[in-house]
Parts: C-alpha cells; sequence; structure tokens
C-alpha cells in the first residue's frame, strides 16, 4: 500500500457507472489518488485543464462518444509521448490496428477482475513502473 504522501493521482475512464466506482474504491483504499470520467472527452477536458497532476491514464478502450480509449490515449500521447497510459476492457476491437500490442505490452486488464489483481496490474506493467 502506498502512503498518502507518495500517492499518485490515477484518471480512470469508463462509461460504466459501477466499474469507475468499483475502481475509484479500490484505488482509494490503497492510497492512490482519484480523478474519474465516464467518457473520453470529458477525460480529454481533465487531462487539458491539469488542474490536478494526473500520473497515470486508466481507461476503458470501447465507449460510446466522439472518441473511444484508444482515441483518448491517442491524444493524450500527442501532448505527452511518454505519459503511462494502461486499459481496462471487456473487449478488444477485432482487427483495430490501434490496438496492436495492448495485450503483449501487460497494457491491459481484462474485465471483470479483482481487486487485487487490478493492484497487481498497476505494480506489474512496465507503463507504470515509470509512474511511481
Amino acid at each position: 500500500m502506498l502512503s498518502p504522501e507518495h500517492s499518485p493521482n490515477i484518471l480512470v475512464v469508463d462509461d460504466e457507472p459501477f466499474i469507475v466506482q468499483y475502481v475509484w474504491h479500490v484505488l482509494e483504499h490503497s492510497n492512490y489518488g482519484v480523478v474519474t470520467a465516464t467518457n473520453a472527452e470529458q477525460a480529454w477536458a481533465i487531462f487539458e485543464q491539469r488542474r490536478v497532476r494526473i500520473s497515470l491514464l486508466l481507461t476503458d478502450i470501447v465507449m460510446p462518444g466522439l472518441m473511444d480509449g484508444l482515441d483518448l490515449a491517442a491524444k493524450i500521447r500527442k501532448v505527452e509521448p511518454a505519459f503511462p497510459i494502461l486499459f481496462l476492457s471487456g473487449a478488444i476491437p477485432d482487427g483495430d490496428p490501434r490496438a496492436a500490442g495492448i495485450r503483449e505490452k501487460c497494457l491491459l486488464l481484462r474485465k471483470p477482475f479483482f481487486p487485487k489483481e487490478l493492484l497487481d496490474f498497476l505494480g506489474a506493467c512496465p507503463a507504470a513502473s515509470t509512474w511511481i
């Protein structure tokens, strides 16, 4: 468990309110700071405004709206190429070239997941090791 003074802020994005609340609860109880959004457009606005320092994006892939999680990730990477981004999803769009390498690079946590799986995912992924 992290100490509150070393707690990174994670931007959690999912269109399912239950998932957002579940992930928020797990991360808050492990001393992570959490900022939430229910779609990619809202998440982009939070990221762009920078009122809270965001250390990591944890986003669903398939979401309704003008942007999905992959679009959001690409938009953030245009501004900050090395920004840590991890995905959680029940499905990866088949044949979508934007999703190539997500599984192989340990950047995806499949839904549904248990709290320990979420925390282990954040601690084990190479993208996460640079943001603590």
